[in-house]
């Protein structure tokens, strides 16, 4: 039997929306007072677990010059790896009608963190609740993120994602700034 043939977990359909290959039409990074554009690939995938894979894959960052998305999937001379995540998006197996979520991530720049919050219809939120950073990292160490997952009420082919960061170059009670905003479109149900 095929993967994509397998049924998605009960606790999951609430998330179903969300499975499949997205690549961004636009993404910009804002980090330090710059800003870059990049291409993004999101893929969410299921094999009837409690639990869906996430795959996060970017792509060309290049400085941004009047804030548009200057590459685009169809215009990029050469995909060069950027940034790699990927992690388990859970809902308590358990509870069927429960709006909490949790995601279990790992990034190729040395950090893991556990990051739960609740779903809202075709949107959730999700907040760090422990980050991990391995021992050579450089600072500024991040403190926080708070991921913003929206589907477009208007195109569910459209997805729109933001993510906030605060760092440890930040004051204590100084607010989370946006550090990631993609619009993605769906691809692939695969």
């Amino acid at each position: 039997m095929s993967l994509s043939k397998v049924p998605v977990h009960k606790c999951l359909e609430k998330l179903q929306w969300l499975l499949g290959v997205w690549r961004s039409e636009s993404a910009i990074i804002l980090l330090e007072g710059k800003a870059f554009t990049y291409l993004s690939e999101f893929k969410c995938e299921q094999v009837g677990q409690p639990n869906f894979t996430i795959h996060i894959n970017a792509f060309n960052v290049q400085p941004s010059t009047d804030g548009s998305s200057g590459v685009t999937w169809t215009n990029a001379t050469e995909l060069k790896p950027f940034h790699r995540e990927m992690g388990f998006l859970r809902v308590n197996p358990k509870d069927e009608t429960a709006t909490n979520v949790s995601y279990l991530n790992v990034q190729n720049v040395g950090l893991a963190n556990v990051e739960e919050g609740r779903i809202n219809g075709k949107s959730f939120v999700v907040e760090t609740k422990s980050i991990g950073r391995s021992c050579f990292n450089k600072d500024p160490s991040v403190r926080l993120l708070r991921r913003e997952y929206r589907l477009d009420e208007q195109d569910e082919n459209v997805l729109h994602v933001k993510v906030f960061m605060s760092t440890s170059r930040m004051e204590e009670n100084e607010q989370a700034f946006e550090h990631l905003t993609i619009q993605y479109r769906k691809v692939s149900n695969e």
